[in-house]
């Protein structure tokens, strides 16, 4: 499993609505809002399907930035 943490940018005011709708993604999960920005972490299989879900972020309405933090993805090569 690949875990990823995530800083996401909004629009001051649409932080709420972005919030909620990355919620609803499957393998997301927003952990904290400070003013206009969002603290995310993904769970996905793979770092390209990680990579497909961060990077959906910027279309949501509202999202101004996607800047990974960190990436765990030791168990996709540990069987290599």
């Amino acid at each position: 499993m690949v875990i990823s943490s995530l800083v996401v940018e909004t629009v001051p005011g649409k932080t709420a609505a972005v919030a909620a709708d990355l919620a609803a993604r499957e393998g997301v999960e927003v952990h904290e809002t400070q003013g206009h920005k969002l603290v995310v972490t993904i769970e996905a299989a793979t770092t390209g399907a990680s990579h497909a879900v961060a990077s959906g972020f910027a279309a949501v309405p509202g999202v101004t930035g996607v800047n990974l933090v960190y990436c765990n993805f030791e168990d996709e090569f540990a069987g290599r």
